[in-house]
């Protein structure tokens, strides 16, 4: 009898101590149910990349649209308005226009451009000519502010061709101007610092001649005794006879006419480092800083009281 009561005894501590933990589990499911929190796609947006916050999730409604079109976070892949290279390039170039007072033209625009009897090839890669503009863009930065907005009001304006190549290797660049206009064109196949720092100032020089009056009519003084444009003698010239700063030509070029030797002497003045026939009261650094102080007396932008780019070798002894 006492066996049996024990039996009972130990069967209702069973049911009893399954009842109770029962009665525990769903005491913590009803917990967990309590501070549960849905997620959200709009509110609860996950951040990606290491957690930060400017990098999240966005929930896109069926129309393709973000549904949060205020967002500055909101990014909408089919938005057709997302610049090209071609646009960028353009806008690029606009901005160099206005800075610089100029025209730019390239690609189709360049398109049958002949001059000096050459034929021209295009650039056809935007990327090509991203790199172009770009290039330009650094060249006529070490301009004086607005020379060339000078020079264009005062009646020469200037447009710049971009091109590939010309028809004959080896030419890099040419300019055709008068006393209305001027056209460089560029050929970007090649390095083309150096050649546009040539061909700008003949255009420059073409302001100078024909709307101020200037004259290098003493320029000849400057060469050896008995030379004479168009003779070319290796001994003179710095890129010929081994570097020597007493040279009095920068290169053969400069020796076939007056105007090339100054165009030639002014990409000297221009590079990024010093030539040695540059040095003080060598025959260059005479022609080059009379080349300065004619630029500082006919024109505006320039003054003899700044030293421009171009004259920074020639006060550096």
């Amino acid at each position: 009898m006492l066996r049996r009561k024990q039996l009972k005894i130990k069967k209702y501590a069973k049911i009893l101590i399954a009842f109770s933990i029962t009665l525990l589990l769903y005491g913590v499911f009803l917990d967990y149910q309590e501070n549960k929190k849905y997620y959200n796609p709009i509110t609860d947006a996950s951040t990606i990349k290491g957690g930060s916050s400017n990098n999240t999730t966005i929930d896109i409604n069926t129309s393709g649209e973000p549904l949060d079109e205020n967002s500055s976070t909101v990014q909408n892949h089919n938005d057709t308005s997302v610049p090209t290279i071609e646009d960028s390039n353009d806008t690029y170039r606009k901005q160099i226009e206005k800075r610089f007072g100029i025209t730019i033209k390239y690609g189709p625009e360049t398109e049958n451009y002949e001059v000096g009897g050459l034929t021209t090839t295009p650039i056809r890669n935007a990327t090509d000519i991203s790199a172009s503009l770009s290039t330009l863009n650094k060249c006529l930065s070490n301009y004086p502010e607005g020379l060339f907005q000078e020079i264009s009001d005062g009646g020469i304006p200037l447009t710049i061709y971009l091109i590939e190549r010309y028809s004959l290797n080896g030419v890099t660049g040419v300019t055709d101007s008068n006393s209305f206009n001027a056209n460089i064109s560029i050929a970007t196949a090649y390095p083309f610092e150096e050649s546009f720092y040539h061909e700008s100032y003949h255009y420059i020089e073409r302001f100078m001649t024909d709307k101020r009056n200037l004259s290098f009519t003493n320029w000849n003084g400057y060469n050896p005794p008995g030379f004479n444009y168009g003779e070319t003698n290796y001994e003179l010239s710095y890129t010929a006879n081994g570097g020597r700063e007493d040279s009095y030509f920068v290169n053969n070029y400069a020796q076939s006419s007056d105007s090339e030797d100054r165009a030639s002497t002014f990409e000297y003045m221009m590079d990024d480092e010093k030539a040695s026939c540059l040095n003080y009261n060598q025959p260059v650094w005479k022609k080059a800083k009379l080349m300065a102080e004619a630029m500082d007396a006919a024109l505006t932008t320039c003054s003899p009281y700044v030293v421009e780019y171009w004259e920074r070798f020639l006060w550096k002894k």
